[in-house]
């Protein structure tokens, strides 16, 4: 299996630098997993892709900044992900958004997202909409200041798990292969949650 995954951007001295989660790394490296890095560079990420179109099995937006910080590198990182959703629908692969990832693609098909209450740095019940997991209700992991509402969800995208709060934790798009999870989990140790999703999205 060979996974792009996007990159997240924070200060750096003076200037900002692109970065990978060790959560990730940690993760492909436990598995042997191929991975692709895609940069927050308009043509490098297309020449990436482009190039690689016919061997990348998934696509990954992790997590980070919130997307509607004004910071320059957060706008760009905004229309480089953007452009991978585009490559994503036309190219029929398999797209996952984790949290922020979520989030964006949310935000792409038209939806919105606002500022939420106890969903950061917190665990809570979610529950489950139909058989992608065994399991009808687990506990996850809560990282993320901004939330989805139910009237809020974007076009053509339906629920698979919300919390008690009637927060959408993960959804799935009624006709491409694109699916978000608002928890983390890259972040459990045994990534049972991960590899499931993966699995089933990959092969969906």
């Amino acid at each position: 299996m060979v996974i792009a995954i996007s990159l997240n951007v924070k200060n750096h001295f003076k200037n900002y630098c692109d970065f990978l989660d060790y959560y990730w790394l940690n993760f492909f490296n436990k598995y042997k997993i191929k991975f692709i890095i895609l940069p927050n560079s308009e043509t490098a990420c297309q020449y990436i892709l482009k190039t690689n179109s016919k061997k990348i099995d998934l696509i990954i937006l992790p997590g980070g900044n919130d997307i509607f910080d004004k910071n320059h590198v957060v706008k760009n990182r905004n229309k480089v992900e953007n452009l991978i959703i585009k490559f994503s629908i036309k190219n029929n692969t398999p797209l996952l958004g984790v949290c922020r990832g979520m989030q964006l693609i949310n935000v792409f098909f038209k939806g919105k997202i606002q500022l939420g209450k106890n969903h950061m740095k917190t665990k809570h019940l979610v529950e489950l909409n139909n058989n992608f997991f065994k399991q009808k209700k687990f506990y996850v992991n809560s990282f993320h200041n901004y939330v989805i509402k139910r009237n809020n969800l974007g076009k053509q995208l339906e629920i698979i798990a919300e919390c008690k709060d009637q927060t959408i934790e993960f959804f799935q798009h009624k006709k491409h292969k694109v699916y978000g999870v608002m928890w983390h989990p890259e972040r459990n140790n045994n990534y049972s949650q991960l590899r499931h999703i993966i699995k089933k999205i990959k092969w969906k």
